[in-house]
């Protein structure tokens, strides 16, 4: 997600998890232990269209497309039980929202828990909003300090609180990374990147939502992230890579990335190991074209011909 992604979080409401269960983690799946992941959609890739033609039409046509469930990331002033009952007339599973991080605070987390669990959805995640440390910008600069260091160990506390109120109600937390997780290097003394102390340090409840498009934009892979923090990721956000500076004609297409010298995610590598690790669903999540379907369409056929749906 980008830093608009930030300001569009700002008015959304509640949150939830889901349990995990992966029995398997192998760099090639065996057809036996490991279920394919199912394709939904992050409804930010079409934050235009839900305007222009309301959220039920947008679902409707959503659930034509093919995709099998959607995540949220703002709730439109609508009621949880108007939700439920918009994902259920259309055949919609649950695959998460995304909220800023003062929703997992001790004072909300139970509240925005109820508000997902009343609509059919257990599984939360942060897109950045709030997670950044002092002294950082969104490009990833900035200079390790002892206010850098004291937030990132306040912020592995916070995570795992919050994780341990959402597992009493059968709900996960997770965090959802952009290019600048695998660029900032905020605590003193350790030449970790944000991305690996925070997963190093949290508790494994704390799920991992790699958005698989920004780890390629960094320069990092994708794969590795799951044999490193291996059987803590209920989603994986689909993206091409492609939003960094220079790219101005990149449709954020899956299988088309960004010119020029973009370096496209290797799909067929990531299948079998995404599925080893027990990822439960692909979220599509298109940057551009948001008030149109145009991105969000030849995104699920590229995964249908790759035999994902």
């Amino acid at each position: 997600m980008n830093i608009s992604r930030r300001n569009f979080l700002g008015s959304a409401a509640a949150f939830g998890g889901f349990a995990l269960a992966a029995n398997c983690f192998a760099k090639v799946c065996p057809t036996a232990c490991c279920a394919k992941a199912k394709v939904g959609l992050q409804l930010y890739s079409i934050r235009g269209y839900i305007k222009k033609v309301g959220l039920a039409k947008a679902l409707e046509d959503v659930k034509k497309l093919g995709y099998a469930g959607v995540q949220f990331a703002g709730y439109y002033n609508f009621k949880a039980e108007e939700i439920k009952k918009m994902l259920d007339d259309n055949g919609l599973e649950r695959c998460g929202t995304h909220v800023p991080r003062d929703r997992f605070s001790p004072e909300n987390i139970q509240k925005t828990i109820d508000f997902e669990l009343a609509y059919g959805n257990k599984f939360i995640c942060c897109p950045g909003g709030g997670n950044v440390p002092p002294g950082f910008k969104w490009d990833g600069s900035g200079t390790a300090t002892k206010e850098s260091t004291d937030f990132m160990k306040m912020l592995v506390e916070y995570y795992n609180k919050a994780a341990a109120t959402a597992a009493k109600s059968g709900a996960l937390i997770g965090l959802h990374n952009h290019q600048w997780e695998f660029q900032m290097k905020p605590v003193l003394g350790s030449d970790e990147n944000y991305w690996d102390y925070f997963f190093k340090n949290t508790d494994k409840l704390v799920q991992m939502e790699q958005d698989v498009g920004w780890t390629t934009c960094a320069g990092f892979d994708p794969c590795e992230q799951y044999k490193k923090y291996p059987n803590r990721s209920f989603t994986l956000h689909a993206k091409e890579n492609g939003m960094g500076k220079g790219v101005k004609e990149f449709n954020a297409i899956l299988g088309e990335p960004g010119k020029p010298g973009a370096k496209g995610v290797e799909w067929d590598r990531l299948f079998p190991i995404s599925d080893a690790d027990g990822v439960k669903w692909y979220v599509v999540e298109c940057e551009r074209l948001g008030d149109t379907l145009n991105a969000v369409k030849p995104s699920i056929e590229f995964l249908r011909s790759k035999g994902r749906c």
